[in-house]
């Protein structure tokens, strides 16, 4: 039986006379319009799937089944109108789709959303979607080192996978099944008289006690729980397995064969996620990185989750008919610590003392985490530049230390360094700007664990969800306590994602600018954009004047859990820059100064959701559809291989359905088959319009059009820039002969890019595709503008001049200088120019592409006035101050 992609290939690939022929135009812009039209659909299902993990809607299975299926019915129709408009580039999203329609499927059926059984994984390979595989804890670490950059010590993962074949090698599942089964008989007989009790309590109608009474599991007690662990310590790795972790552990020791000593940790299933499972399970320390040793500390690791404390704190949170829960344990190089500790990011015994809490001792972390010692005390104020508020030098007499054979052992610590602060007042605000990152990253108070070695470098060993209960006062008179903080803006725009977020406005200016974007700063923009994913691991919120819950933006956001409302419409103007204000993108509504009573609310009544089985399985399939991972189409990595989510499909599509509109060549069939109509202007644009339909509304039949009689609305915009007092030079340039020569010596790789003899306008009201040639540059602008804002795109490709190549490259630049000042995004090369944008309102469009006019007109001649780098800067200061004299 065929496969999907089979039939799909057969359908697409079978070739109907003149099928290697371009496509009528009016075709390319109508099946464009299709892809448009399915993406939106897409982009509106994944916006309302990403709404439903805010906290504000309960849900069940129904509509996570109902939510999907319309979801990759329209992904999928994504993928066939694009390759309807591309004549079947694009066949292999198909197989991309299939991978990830597949993975999801395996979720919504309860099984692991991958199949690969890899046994090892180091951190630099592990990625968002393999926390089945390594465990909440590995999962986190390795997050902390590959998109914070954080320090985290070098590790390798051993996966979920190995656990499994583990259990399975040593049969372990069918022995303690057997176990089980030898104390319950022994439970029974010493029991008897609990049962007929119990028998007695559900006579009664007590049915619920009678199951108390009666389930197995409350007569396993330590002794059986310590047979189980037995199971593990005596099991046979398989020799596969042994095999991998034998390869890790060559690369992790490098040439530091003989004394390199890892940490043997546990990283259960659900540990350092939605349940801290805080030292229930083993971590061994300090272990010889020889595989005799690493496997005898794996299986104690292994064991540890049978321990008796750990399956009763199991119990509490979970389903008892829930299969054994799988162990991932991490690998990594101990650090050779001078000092550890701990730091909590807020301080739960007061949310309002807005401060990062530190905890430190001498040598390694456990003497802090275990509570062994009166240990260093830091509060450090929670912004820049982390003002140490206190210090409290505490009687440290005892610290923990690595053994040279392996293993730890606690020591006294000598009288002069016990007085004497483990940390320096820089180490200290180092440490607390991590901590107040990993915060923002993860959008909820943190407990973090830490080591600072000998040459002074912090190292980070775990970071989980600080656990926070308040007493109900604190949020008792939330409405009264808001009175007093000004409101600045209300009720404006659309919340893209809930939440609450305080801190300093940034106003962007520039995309560039987004480099010097502060941790906990508030992101106040024009428009919204996908780049903003730069950001977002630092950003308490997002506020845009002009942008949609459903787009690329949005949907990123939500992933990243940043509180966000956009189309504000006033956002730039009203917040200032550096003000502090808190966004509540519950109300909808951004109050001056920091709300610490509404901060104080976020934390503490937060329903918990992640405790609901429905909230989870959204959450996981979510992984596979709304992070982006192609984010700049000018890069080599966007291509259909890199998809990995369904988000990064409809981006994709997206761009390539703009290229297939892009694609020059197919207005040479344009110019032939249609009647064109000339511009009449008063100036010499010598361009032709052919009107697809809307694009002219001429008053009498003839070969001429002013511009009253445009009706395309993106095509009179550039042609009224084109027309702008002062722009168009009538006037001769000189040019030096040398100037002259090299622009014809560099012809042919010029008009090797197939660009059109002519200067044609191809229309409709909301779309135009200008192509010009003017001398010896040419350009291109590709640009759809309508009221719909996902919709809307502009495309601006500038190259040539009769000119060197150092003149022509330097007015490339000035184009580039300008464009950005508009936040467009350029790629810069020799003397070529691209530039795009999109997802900005149509009156914004009109008004960049009124520039994009003034722009070609002012810059057709200016290369040969380029004769140094000094003047780019001076044209590009007239241009944007409106002083578009040249010479």
């Amino acid at each position: 039986m065929k496969t999907l992609l089979e039939r799909l290939k057969n359908f697409f690939t079978k070739k109907a006379p003149g099928a290697d022929a371009k496509l009528p135009f009016k075709v390319v812009f109508s099946r464009f319009r299709q892809v448009l039209e399915s993406n939106n659909r897409a982009l509106e299902i994944m916006a309302d799937m990403g709404d439903k993990l805010g906290g504000n809607y309960i849900f069940d299975i129904n509509y996570i089944r109902k939510s999907y299926a319309e979801l990759a019915d329209s992904v999928f129709q994504s993928i066939y109108n694009l390759n309807s408009l591309s004549q079947n580039k694009y066949l292999y999203l198909h197989r991309i789709f299939e991978r990830i329609n597949d993975r999801v499927n395996r979720i919504l059926e309860g099984k692991s959303p991958l199949e690969q059984r890899e046994l090892v994984l180091f951190y630099r390979d592990i990625s968002w979607e393999m926390s089945d595989q390594v465990g909440g804890k590995n999962a986190g670490l390795a997050e902390l080192a590959n998109y914070l950059k954080l320090n985290v010590p070098q590790g390798f993962a051993i996966t979920a996978s190995a656990f499994r074949e583990f259990v399975e090698y040593n049969r372990i599942g069918e022995k303690i099944s057997a176990l089980k089964q030898k104390y319950r008989k022994a439970a029974k007989r010493s029991h008897k008289e609990d049962i007929m009790s119990a028998i007695t309590f559900a006579e009664g109608g007590e049915h619920d006690t009678a199951r108390e009474i009666l389930n197995e599991e409350d007569y396993l007690d330590e002794s059986f729980f310590a047979e189980v662990q037995e199971l593990f310590r005596k099991g046979k790795l398989p020799p596969h397995l042994v095999s991998s972790i034998e390869d890790a552990l060559d690369i992790l020791r490098g040439g530091d064969r003989e004394s390199c000593r890892i940490a043997v940790r546990s990283s259960a299933e659900k540990e350092d996620l939605e349940f801290s499972f805080a030292g229930q399970f083993e971590t061994v320390l300090n272990v010889p990185a020889s595989i005799k040793k690493v496997e005898e500390a794996y299986k104690e690791v292994l064991a540890s989750l049978y321990s008796a404390r750990a399956v009763s704190y199991r119990d509490l949170i979970m389903p008892r008919d829930k299969p054994m829960m799988a162990m991932s344990v991490g690998c990594i190089r101990m650090v050779d610590a001078v000092a550890s500790g701990v730091i909590y990011t807020s301080d739960p015994n007061n949310l309002n003392n807005d401060a990062v809490i530190i905890s430190a001792n001498w040598g390694l972390g456990k003497t802090v985490v275990d509570g062994l010692v009166d240990a260093d005390h830091f509060i450090v104020r929670k912004e820049e530049p982390y003002e140490i508020l206190e210090k409290k030098t505490g009687k440290k007499e005892l610290k923990a230390v690595a053994l040279r054979e392996g293993g730890i052992q606690e020591v006294g610590i000598p009288d002069s360094e016990q007085r004497k602060p483990c940390l320096s007042d820089e180490q200290i605000r180092e440490l607390a700007r991590q901590a107040v990152l990993i915060e923002h990253y993860m959008k909820k108070p943190q407990d973090i664990e830490w080591s600072i070695d000998k040459r002074g470098e912090i190292f980070i060993l775990q970071s989980r969800p600080l656990r926070i209960s308040s007493p109900a006062a604190a949020t008792r008179n939330i409405i009264s306590s808001l009175q007093k903080y000004p409101v600045l803006m209300e009720n404006r725009g659309k919340i893209a994602r809930r939440g609450i977020g305080a801190g300093r406005v940034f106003i962007l200016q520039r995309l560039e600018d987004l480099k010097n974007f502060p941790p906990g700063s508030v992101l106040v923009a024009r428009h919204d954009s996908s780049h903003f994913i730069k950001i977002m691991p630092k950003a308490s919120a997002i506020i845009t004047d002009t942008g949609t819950p459903t787009s690329h933006m949005s949907n990123i956001a939500r992933e990243f859990q940043v509180p966000t409302i956009v189309n504000t419409g006033v956002g730039t103007s009203v917040l200032k820059h550096g003000e502090e204000v808190t966004v509540d993108a519950e109300d909808n509504r951004i109050y001056a100064g920091i709300v610490k009573e509404l901060l104080t609310y976020r934390i503490t009544d937060e329903i918990p959701l992640m405790e609901l089985e429905e909230f989870r399985l959204l959450q996981k399939m979510l992984r596979y559809i709304t992070p982006l991972n192609l984010i700049d189409p000018l890069l080599e990595n966007f291509t259909p291989e890199n998809c990995r989510t369904f988000h990064d499909i409809l981006r994709f599509i997206h761009e390539k359905a703009i290229a297939e509109l892009v694609d020059i060549d197919r207005y040479k069939e344009v110019l032939r088959n249609n009647i064109a109509v000339k511009l009449d202007v008063p100036i010499p644009t010598g361009i032709f319009m052919i009107d697809i339909g809307g694009g002219l509304n001429l008053k009498e039949k003839g070969n001429r059009a002013s511009l009253d009689e445009i009706t395309s609305i993106p095509f009179r915009a550039i042609v009224g820039g084109m027309m702008h007092p002062g722009v168009w030079h009538s006037e001769a340039v000189s040019m030096k002969i040398n100037d002259f020569m090299s622009s014809m010596l560099k012809m042919p790789d010029v008009s090797a890019m197939s660009y059109l003899g002519e200067n044609v306008a191809v229309i409709s009201r909301e779309y135009v595709n200008l192509s010009l040639r003017f001398g010896y540059h040419f350009n291109m602008i590709d640009c759809y503008c309508s009221d719909n804002i996902r919709d809307n795109h502009v495309y601006f490709r500038f190259v040539g001049g009769a000119t060197d190549i150092t003149k022509r490259s330097r007015r490339a630049e000035l184009i580039g200088s300008i464009l950005k000042e508009f936040n467009m995004r350029t790629n810069l090369k020799g003397d070529l120019i691209i530039a795009r944008t999109d997802n900005i309102t149509r009156p914004e469009m009109e008004e960049l592409l009124d520039y994009l006019g003034r722009l070609i007109a002012y810059t057709r001649q200016l290369d040969a006035l380029l004769d140094d780098d000094s003047v780019v800067g001076r044209y590009v200061r007239n241009f944007l101050e409106g002083n578009y004299r040249i010479g």
